[in-house]
């Protein structure tokens, strides 16, 4: 997971995963395959994952190792992340030791666990303009104090005067939509808001961005200082203080010796950390008062810049919780009986490929829904599931996959709206004015804005050809690329097919809509493209296809943003399931499978790790070994 921000200064960052390679000859065998008429009988992830193992007695103590995938770094250690940093994956590592208000993941449900969570489940009054927040009175800091209003006070005013430097932040959203907000006893939080907002999507998509924070050993501009509210009761302090903590969470040689990320309220607390390989370890909060109290003495989180080298340290038994690439699937067996359980991971993520809208070149094509639909029936996912990827995937027909038993994903997700038919893709083009031209690629005979005609901005004699940007390395998306190309080109589509490295990607793709305009008709990322869990719950999509998005290559209807707003502000999950609806539809982007977050190979005589979060939590808390390691 890579981040735009490094080329855009804005709040919410879009977040990919680069899949993990497969076998080079899925190209070809996809994309014959991919315009064959069957996809019945296709293997679903879940088929693929053994049962959890039987409950066996827990040992205490022990040190656990799991890994990253391949270019994932723990970079970043407080849990207000800078733009650079917020990635899941740095979230993911930081709840070990910083717990948010709200905790999310109920086993591997979809949701909020208030079992885990520091606070009680929000009370809303006032026409839902007012939120009231109990802190449970049990958390403590590893000092022995107790976690009080006053360190989400501290979070509160530091989050005010820092917004512009912190990774999930959006105009418009928290704490911009705040009016007051006031602190009535030790462990009470009262929000009154600038309008109503519907309760189930404030409390996900915005109370989950809440952290109490040890004013005890943060409020402060100095090493040498005493922590105390007192530094930030003004938001000239406030913003010195704030700047002061960004200032050492960069310095990372001394994540292992600063005495202030020794101050914690989670389960563990860091121990020490490698700069140059970004390993670290973590090590039992003694004093941790939460439930869930570890039974690991430790563990330790290492990064590798390859999957072969992940699989190296996986095989010397370096890992204790490791995974196997996609092009190595065929070694699970291997695994198996060397002393590993297998298991897929599924993700409650989006897969898209953006569509580039603003473009000069290609926006007039990607602005017409005909053809928006003619490439959405051209994309074959079950197939692209059961070929690239061995079946560990869930279709995605909309702003959010299809994860099984979720409460927040629309009915109408739960079919592909426009599925396989290249048929039918010719159809819609030749119904508006779409006729063979040299080379078999469609131009437009018939322009104009009418219902039939080919559409506003596109002349007559335009060739229906599209810049598809897209991520190399990963052989399983390459081999979907291919397909989808292959598909294109039996009903007249051109692609011209522009592979990048990620990076070069972030570079071009990450600056448009706007500034300048998009550079690419089409642009796909391997794996994954946008992340929902800690920050971002219900898939209202707003940072994704509301106004001013930059994430959706400038995608914008009144209808979609009604769509959003609504989602936001009326109660319940009705609204939301409307603007997933209408999103998938209108093929806001081109709809992609989600690949599993990984195949895990865990260690036989590990356990606890089995329901997996939806969101790539690891939670090593909730891990113990069965016999000595």
């Amino acid at each position: 997971m890579r981040s735009r921000v490094r080329f855009v200064s804005i709040g919410r960052i879009a977040r990919r995963r680069a899949a993990a390679s497969a076998g080079a000859a899925l190209v070809l065998t996809v994309a014959a395959a991919g315009l064959g008429a069957g996809v019945s009988g296709l293997a679903a992830a879940s088929s693929k994952s053994p049962s959890a193992a039987k409950a066996a007695k827990a040992l205490t103590g022990g040190s656990a190792t799991y890994s990253l995938l391949p270019g994932d770094v723990f970079t970043w250690i407080i849990p207000i992340e800078s733009q650079q940093a917020y990635e899941p994956y740095q979230t993911n590592v930081e709840d070990e030791t910083y717990l948010p208000l709200y905790w999310f993941g109920n086993g591997a449900k979809t949701g909020i666990n208030y079992k885990l969570s520091i606070a009680d489940p929000p009370k809303w009054s006032n026409g839902d303009k007012t939120v009231t927040i109990d802190m449970k009175k049990t958390y403590k800091w590893s000092t022995g104090a107790p976690v009080t209003s006053k360190d989400i006070e501290f979070f509160y005013e530091l989050y005010q005067v820092g917004k512009s430097h912190i990774g999930n932040y959006l105009p418009g959203l928290f704490p911009d939509n705040v009016a007051s907000v006031s602190y009535p006893n030790a462990y009470e939080i009262v929000l009154n808001l600038k309008k109503a907002y519907n309760p189930v999507w404030y409390t996900g998509n915005q109370l989950g961005w809440f952290y109490p924070l040890p004013v005890q050993a943060w409020d402060k501009t100095s090493a040498s200082a005493a922590g105390s509210l007192a530094n930030s009761s003004t938001p000239a302090k406030a913003k010195a203080v704030f700047t002061f903590i960004f200032t050492q969470a960069k310095d990372r040689g001394t994540y292992g010796s600063n005495p202030m990320w020794k101050v914690v309220d989670g389960p563990f607390v860091i121990k020490s950390y490698d700069a140059v390989t970004h390993a670290a370890t973590f090590d039992r909060n003694a004093h941790y008062s939460g439930p869930t109290r570890p039974h690991l003495a430790s563990y330790s989180v290492y990064a590798y810049t390859t999957a072969t080298a992940e699989l190296d340290a996986l095989r010397s038994g370096k890992l204790t919780f490791g995974y196997v690439p996609y092009g190595d699937l065929s070694q699970v067996s291997y695994y198996k009986s060397h002393g590993y359980s297998i298991k897929a991971w599924p993700i409650f993520y989006n897969e898209v490929v953006e569509l580039g809208y603003t473009s000069k070149t290609w926006g007039p094509l990607a602005r017409q829904l005909y053809i928006r639909q003619a490439l959405q029936h051209l994309i074959t996912e079950q197939l692209y599931i059961s070929r690239t990827l061995g079946g560990y995937g869930l279709p995605d027909y909309g702003p959010v996959a299809d994860y099984p038993g979720s409460s927040y994903v629309a009915p109408a997700l739960k079919k592909d709206p426009y599925p396989y038919d290249p048929a039918a893709a010719q159809k819609l083009l030749t119904e508006h004015g779409w006729v063979k031209g040299a080379g078999g690629v469609d131009v437009c005979k018939r322009p104009g804005t009418g219902a039939k005609d080919c559409g506003k901005g596109i002349p007559k004699g335009r060739k229906l050809t599209f810049l598809f940007m897209y991520s190399t390395g990963t052989t399983a998306f390459v081999a979907e690329v291919e397909a989808f190309y292959t598909a294109a080109k039996s009903v007249g589509i051109d692609f011209k097919l522009d592979g990048q490295t990620v990076t070069t990607m972030y570079s071009i793709g990450g600056v448009c809509p706007t500034s300048p305009p998009c550079k690419w008709g089409l642009a796909g990322y391997a794996g994954w493209f946008w992340n929902y869990g800690q920050y971002e719950l219900l898939p209202s999509a707003e940072d994704e296809f509301g106004k001013g998005n930059y994430w959706g290559g400038g995608y914008y209807t009144k209808k979609a943003q009604q769509l959003i707003t609504a989602a936001e502000t009326t109660p319940g999950n009705k609204a939301l399931y409307k603007d997933e609806a209408y999103l998938s539809k209108d093929v806001a982007s081109l709809w992609w499978p989600l690949q599993d977050w990984e195949v895990v190979a865990v260690k036989k005589n590990l356990s606890g790790w089995q329901k997996l979060n939806p969101y790539a939590n690891y939670m090593p808390q909730t891990w113990y070994f069965t016999k000595s390691p």
